[in-house]
């Protein structure tokens, strides 16, 4: 019985393994992604049923000023979905399972919880004034939202659909970008130029660290132990001990640092930067840019694909999504999204997506 188990269980890894983005080629995936048509004669549109298919690797990009979300086939290069959603949609982040998704509508004050197969909106939970970074726990039941018009980060049960409690973080306190390592839950004031560590079992602010001018889409090494900030007033990528808070180097990049992505190895850093139009590579080891992107207007957020071998970048200020090879350091896609794309994500199931 156990065995064979194991081979069923074989079975569908493999049958899933397969018709992931790994095995597909571009005339693959257009071919999958045609209109065909239907038993009576109806033509049917497959984009946004292959949306929701859960072996797709996919990007989700919401736009503020459609107030939707656009879903970009990775292997194509193709919107081949797009969520209405609440007002100024900013962030979009995913349960473990891929299975559902969150997105932050700043102007309405809501948390959109999205079915990732029917491509609906299931609920809309009111939190605080303009919810913006959001970040989920381990286990997919609860949800911290930033919300950067007051001092609080707001607490939401994914089960029961609700808000569950506030952190407070102190008068004139401003929540912007988050992150989750372990207890401890970073938190980005951009106003005060600060990043708060949070203990999450007990609630409590654990330690304060001083950071340069607006601080905005922080991140933490995988072991923890390295804090990365992009700070847009000072045009610099910070990169902090988490241990002590005491800062370990301080890098100068284009004009506007938005967000960040580190490569596994430790190695390099690509650093947005939103006023300055241009996107940085920064080696780590000697602290210095050695390659800059230009002319990417309003270059917002980034996330690698699972290789790391491009960077996916949303570009508010021509309503498109770049894809830079990460290798040859340079532009080699451009897709038309939304309005003014803000957060990006990818979406792909544990194990899929092999080189997409």
């Amino acid at each position: 019985m156990i065995h064979s188990k194991k081979m069923m269980i074989f079975a569908i890894a493999m049958s899933v393994l397969l018709s992931g983005c790994a095995m597909e080629t571009k005339e693959e995936a257009a071919q999958r992604l045609q209109t065909k048509t239907g038993a009576g004669g109806e033509s049917v549109n497959t984009e946004q049923s292959a949306a929701g298919k859960l072996t797709s690797v996919q990007f989700y990009v919401p736009s503020e000023k459609t107030n939707s979300l656009s879903v970009i086939d990775v292997v194509s290069s193709k919107v081949v979905g797009k969520i209405p959603l609440s007002e100024a949609p900013s962030t979009v982040i995913f349960s473990s399972t891929m299975r559902e998704a969150y997105a932050a509508n700043m102007n309405s004050s809501t948390i959109s919880f999205i079915n990732t197969q029917t491509l609906k909106v299931t609920k809309e939970v009111p939190v605080g004034p303009m919810p913006h970074g959001m970040v989920l726990s381990p286990d997919n039941k609860m949800l911290y939202v930033a919300a950067v018009a007051d001092q609080f980060i707001y607490l939401v049960d994914t089960k029961e659909g609700k808000e569950a409690g506030m952190i407070d973080l102190g008068a004139g306190a401003k929540t912007n970008y988050l992150v989750l390592f372990g207890d401890k839950l970073y938190v980005s004031d951009h106003e005060n130029h600060k990043v708060y560590v949070v203990n999450i079992k007990t609630k409590q602010l654990q330690q304060t660290i001083p950071t340069g001018k607006v601080p905005r889409a922080i991140k933490v090494s995988d072991d923890g132990k390295k804090l990365y900030v992009p700070s847009a007033g000072d045009n610099t990528l910070e990169i902090y001990n988490t241990a002590d808070g005491k800062q370990l180097s301080k890098i100068s990049v284009a004009p506007g640092a938005t967000d960040v992505v580190v490569t596994d190895d430790g190695l390099t850093a690509v650093v947005t930067s939103m006023e300055g139009n241009a996107v940085s590579f920064v080696d780590l080891s000697s602290g210095k840019v050695i390659k800059s992107l230009t002319g990417l207007s309003g270059a917002r957020h980034i996330s690698f694909n699972r290789q790391q071998t491009k960077a996916y970048v949303t570009l508010s200020g021509s309503d498109e999504v770049v894809v830079i090879d990460t290798a040859k350091q340079e532009v080699v896609e451009h897709i038309k999204v939304g309005a003014q794309p803000h957060g990006i994500q990818l979406k792909a199931l544990p194990g899929i997506g092999g080189s997409c």
